[in-house]
């Protein structure tokens, strides 16, 4: 018989000697069933050019004998072939060995090793190479051949395929989504998961109903403290045990596809099961009876797809954001316009113990936080199956992925699909010199600080991507022998390098990429114009292009298999020639160069018209190659530049990607400015901009006397303590730092008082009034009183505004009036 279906979770089993591939999965209907599908792991190995058929009858001998002893059985070769490969642009011949089960690939390739015998893709993640290998992308519609079983050792019906085949690449998106959030017990803001309890869990579910097509929404608070409320949602237990096992019967229950949290990676299923164990209450939750597994810091649940939506945007997604917090709140605001509600969850201890009868808003609190999860789940799902879709392999490694894992995963599935080989990774000594290596970096032609007036801005588009394609850059084709001769195949400032005209699997798997976004962005642009929504396709374009552009640093990132420093180099030397090129063309036309950075041109009208700068465009791109573009950025009335730290006085260097424009809409492009950096107040960032459009608007007057005002609020106590909040992020264990600035002085008295303090966390503090240096006075927000006002003067508003006004002739001595006033209606 046949079935449809959608897998969306996997795992491998051993079972009778065979490995079966466990493809966790939902029938049109929503019915979920388990498809298992027998598959066999294998890797590759270097044949000898030279070697003769006696000499490989022998090795076949080595080879049936050869047995590591390992758990659950004997790793030992099954089967083997010789075939044809291609590694590197050369086509080799290699043996093919298949293994009795996954584990048993790099025991046996580290045995063969040993003996001088090269082995490749030794480590390839077997549920992965399954996916690539039998061509199913998971999330969209998949037909298997075979009959059910009756077996119990699924929750839910057990398939046994004899053959999968994909049908549809077109993914589901009405998957059933629950949200969890927990609340835990923490006086002192500790994170203990062995000492506080839970003391709340708040689900969200979202499920489409397939009769009406309505999303039908679950929600519930369960709790352990009784209180008086009126909130339908909230469910009493009698203590955290019955907590806990409603937890486990809600999940048996209700059977979502995906379980989603905010860092739940790292916190909320990780205490949850660490609660559980002290318990001794067994987290069976997985369709194939399966606990909660915690493994390399991630949480996997059989059957279930767990999404940490945090992971996602933080790893991926958040390159899309404006946000500089990748805080539930920070980032809810900017995707659904939605912030989290307002608590003090400092008084929850006390509260918990004292008067239960406040925990009403605690309880909404931690609903709408699950809410918000489920709604950041849903609103990014598209991108994540995106993104799985295209580098295929499961959304669960996916949104746990850097981009380096993201573009090599891509790479690998077509690789499979083109009989390439993939080289091994570097280890030892290799890695350790790969890591040691640099290539030179871009063009930049410095900008003189200054305002400027009828400026034009040209950007190459996906400069680095269309390069590799255009060119040919690729480690397969380098120094080819057939096309060193050919002067024009030669890199620009590197003679000695040059890519060869036929080999380009990595160009050819590139240019597959920008092609495909090119389209997608035609339809998106289509759909609009008939009033069609585009969430899905602006999700692929998305995808599509963070892949593209991140080809040039894989190529040069020492952990890729790819990797090839000269292919990089290569990369930044033709676009360095390509910008020189650009500036020369413009200025042999007329227009005045103000500014010139990797892949984008400043020009400055003057006497000519936008007109003649969009005619100067097109003659450039008529002799570039391949998909090399220069694409019109904007016009933009006034640009304003400023001088490299240190040389304001003398404005003298042009400080580089520091600049502000003002749009012909009144709107401002602001880049390099501490507006968009975290550890600037809030306060600084206001003032700055505002500086930054006065100035740009020719209103100088009034942004002096508004910083001014400013640092007058500031002397007199007249500027709110949350507008001075700096937020730093740690970086590594705080017994790493070798001199401490506030932010980790701040960290180490929280966790003094019992807060776990890890890598990544972002640390609010404010400076206080005293005496001492600076970072003994810096204190959590919640427990500064007066903020020192000299340290936000000197230290937020000058650095903020004295570069832009310098270049007004305005020194610091004059913004805080101890100086002359030179007079700004000279200036220009």
């Amino acid at each position: 018989m046949e079935i449809l279906f959608y897998p969306y979770d996997f795992k491998y089993k051993l079972q009778n000697g065979k490995v079966f591939v466990l493809l966790f999965s939902v029938l049109n209907d929503g019915t979920k069933v388990v498809v298992q599908h027998q598959h066999q792991p294998f890797f590759y190995a270097e044949t000898k050019e030279d070697q003769s058929d006696k000499y490989d009858e022998e090795f076949i001998g080595f080879i049936q004998q050869l047995k590591v002893e390992a758990s659950p059985e004997s790793a030992k070769i099954v089967s083997w072939e010789k075939v044809e490969k291609d590694l590197l642009g050369e086509k080799k011949s290699f043996w093919k060995f298949s293994t009795n089960y996954p584990k048993a690939v790099p025991l046996l390739a580290s045995e063969l090793q040993k003996r001088g015998i090269t082995c490749y893709e030794r480590d390839i993640l077997f549920v992965q190479r399954y996916l690539r290998d039998v061509g199913i992308t998971p999330m969209t519609l998949v037909k298997a051949e075979g009959e059910f079983k009756s077996e119990g050792k699924y929750r839910v019906p057990l398939f046994d395929a004899t053959n999968v085949k994909q049908i549809s690449k077109e993914p589901k998106l009405d998957w059933e989504i629950m949200a969890v959030d927990i609340e835990t017990y923490a006086k002192n803001k500790e994170i203990d998961f062995k000492k506080n309890p839970i003391l709340m869990i708040a689900f969200y579910g979202t499920k489409k109903d397939l009769e009406t097509g309505e999303t039908q929404i679950w929600r519930k608070v369960i709790t352990w403290k009784k209180f008086d409320n009126k909130l339908d949602y909230v469910e009493f237990v009698k203590d955290e045990v019955s907590l806990l096992e409603r937890f486990r019967e809600i999940l048996l229950t209700k059977k979502p596809d995906i379980l989603t949290g905010y860092y739940s990676d790292g916190f909320d299923l990780p205490y949850i099961k660490a609660r559980a164990d002290k318990y001794k209450i067994k987290l069976d939750v997985g369709l194939d009876y399966g606990e909660i597994n915690l493994r390399r810091k991630e949480a996997l649940i059989p059957g279930i797809l767990h999404i940490d939506i945090l992971k996602f945007i933080k790893y991926i997604f958040g390159r899309n954001l404006k946000t500089d917090s990748y805080s539930l709140d920070a980032v809810s605001q900017e995707l659904l316009g939605n912030k989290k509600h307002k608590v003090n969850l400092d008084d929850l201890a006390h509260i918990w113990d004292h008067e239960p009868e406040k925990l009403h808003d605690f309880c909404e609190y931690n609903l709408h936080d699950a809410h918000l999860t489920s709604k950041l789940c849903s609103t990014l799902l598209p991108d994540i199956i995106e993104f799985t879709k295209i580098v295929k392999v499961p959304c669960y490694d996916v949104i746990r992925m850097r981009f380096s894992k993201l573009v090599e995963s891509y790479i690998l599935k077509r690789a499979a699909g083109q009989n390439v080989l993939a080289p091994n990774k570097a280890v030892g000594a290799e890695l350790e010199h790969r890591m040691q290596e640099r290539i030179q970096g871009a063009f930049v032609y410095e900008p003189k600080p200054g305002l400027y007036s009828d400026v034009v801005v040209f950007d190459f588009r996906s400069l680095y991507p269309t390069i590799i394609t255009a060119h040919n850059v690729g480690p397969e084709g380098l120094n080819c022998k057939c096309c060193g001769k050919e002067k024009q195949r030669k890199v620009p400032e590197l003679d000695n390098t040059w890519f060869c005209e036929k080999k380009k699997f990595i160009p050819s798997v590139l240019e597959r990429l920008i092609l495909r976004r090119a389209s997608i962005k035609r339809l998106i642009k289509q759909a609009k114009e008939k009033g069609e929504k585009t969430q899905l396709l602006e999700a692929r374009s998305y995808a599509l292009k963070i892949l593209g552009n991140s080809f040039y640093g894989y190529l040069g990132f020492y952990g890729a298999r790819w990797y090839c420093l000269e292919c990089a180099a290569a990369t930044t030397a033709y676009a360095r020639d390509y910008i020189k090129r650009t500036i020369s063309d413009a200025e042999k036309k007329g227009f005045t160069v103000i500014y010139a950075d990797t892949d984008s041109c400043f020009l400055q009208l003057g006497e000519k018209i936008l007109d003649e700068a969009m005619e100067f465009m097109n003659e450039i791109n008529f002799d570039l190659p391949g998909h090399m573009e220069l694409e019109y950025e904007g016009f933009f009335p006034k640009a304003l530049f400023v001088a490299v730290k240190g040389s304001e006085k003398s404005l003298g260097k042009g400080a580089k990607k520091k600049y502000a424009l003002l749009q012909e809409d009144g709107e401002l492009k602001i880049t390099g400015f501490e507006t968009v950096r975290r550890n600037w107040s809030k306060l600084a960032k206001e003032v700055q901009e505002k500086v930054l459009r006065l100035v740009l608007q020719e209103k100088n007057e009034e942004a002096m006397i508004y910083v001014k005002e400013i640092i007058d609020k500031l002397k007199n106590g007249k500027i709110s303590k949350n507008k001075l909040i700096l937020k730093t992020q740690i970086t590594r264990e705080l017994d790493k730092y070798s001199s401490v600035s506030p932010h980790v002085f701040v960290a180490k008295r929280m966790e003094a008082k019992g807060r776990k303090i890890s890598p990544g966390m972002i640390i609010s503090y404010i400076i206080t009034k005293g005496s001492g240096i600076v970072r003994e006075r810096a204190f959590p927000p919640n427990e500064a009183k007066e903020y020192d006002a000299d340290y936000y003067i000197h230290h937020q508003i000058l650095p903020a505004v004295s570069s832009i006004l310098a270049v007004l002739g305005v020194s610091e001595d004059e913004i805080l009036g101890k100086g002359k006033q030179m007079g700004l209606s000279g200036f220009m």
